[in-house]
């Protein structure tokens, strides 16, 4: 056997399914047949195939399908098998849309699985499935053996904003430790209020809430929070000024500006 490459197309579809799910089981991920594949199957390299040679333009010994295991795990609601259902239904809609479309074309010739098939020559309608295999574990994918088809890696839908949401649970468990992280940075460092004080550079301390308030305060009317001076010197003072002279240039201080504001500057620090 030479030697053989996938698709572009279906290498960007799996990719995208390992990008949904990077820790997903792979055990019935395949490209290239096994020996229940016969010489007509797309798992087949095309060059290796009499029956298959001819079926593009190149001479390239491609393999023009792909199956994607079912188990994930996936992100969603309901089962893992709902939930890679919905994937795969997203899938089948969007070829759809190429394929009725007069100014574009699918990539795909069909889609098996759970003991249905989705041909483009029914305009991908759900038909039974009575092959061997019934494709409950698996999503089976052939690809069109058009160069132009083969070769387009335009988003296949897999991921989405949906799919990609966190949870509420995941997003309370980031607020803690992001919180927790920023208190103890904030506990560890003294801020001096003015270099001619050190008994206040010594002893005076932050918490992420003093800090954002005196920073909200600085931003619109020059003072902290108590209504002091902005300290000239020390870290403390060179956040306020760092944090104001950033708002300032994003134009009417806002909660959202003053915020991410005071995230630059902690993350990209303070110049000079």
């Amino acid at each position: 056997m030479a030697a053989w490459t996938l698709i572009p197309c279906l290498v960007e579809l799996r990719s995208e399914f390992n990008e949904l799910s990077p820790n997903r089981d792979k055990g019935a991920d395949g490209s290239i047949g096994d020996s229940n594949h016969t010489s007509s199957s797309d798992h087949t390299p095309d060059e290796d195939s009499d029956v298959l040679r001819d079926h593009d333009a190149d001479d390239k010994n491609e393999v023009h399908a792909l199956d994607i295991d079912s188990s994930g795990t996936w992100p969603g609601e309901g089962t893992q098998k709902q939930r890679f259902h919905k994937i795969v239904m997203r899938i089948i809609a969007g070829e759809r849309a190429k394929w009725l479309s007069a100014s574009d074309k699918c990539r795909l010739n069909y889609v098996i699985w759970d003991g249905k098939i989705y041909d483009k020559d029914v305009d991908f309608e759900p038909r039974d499935y009575n092959g061997s295999d019934p494709h409950t574990n698996h999503a089976h994918f052939s690809g069109r053996y058009e160069t132009s088809c083969e070769n387009d890696t335009r988003p296949w839908g897999v991921l989405t904003e949906d799919d990609m949401a966190l949870s509420a649970d995941d997003l309370n468990k980031i607020r803690a430790i992001v919180k927790d992280e920023v208190a103890k940075t904030f506990t560890a460092t003294r801020f001096a209020w003015s270099a001619d004080n050190p008994a206040d550079a010594n002893s005076y301390r932050r918490t992420p809430e003093d800090l954002l308030g005196d920073v909200w305060a600085a931003v619109m009317r020059g003072t902290t929070k108590g209504g002091q001076a902005l300290p000239p010197a020390g870290a403390f003072g060179q956040v306020l000024d760092a944090v104001t002279s950033d708002t300032e240039q994003a134009g009417a201080p806002t909660v959202d500006t003053v915020t991410e504001a005071l995230k630059r500057t902690l993350r990209d620090g303070v110049a000079g």
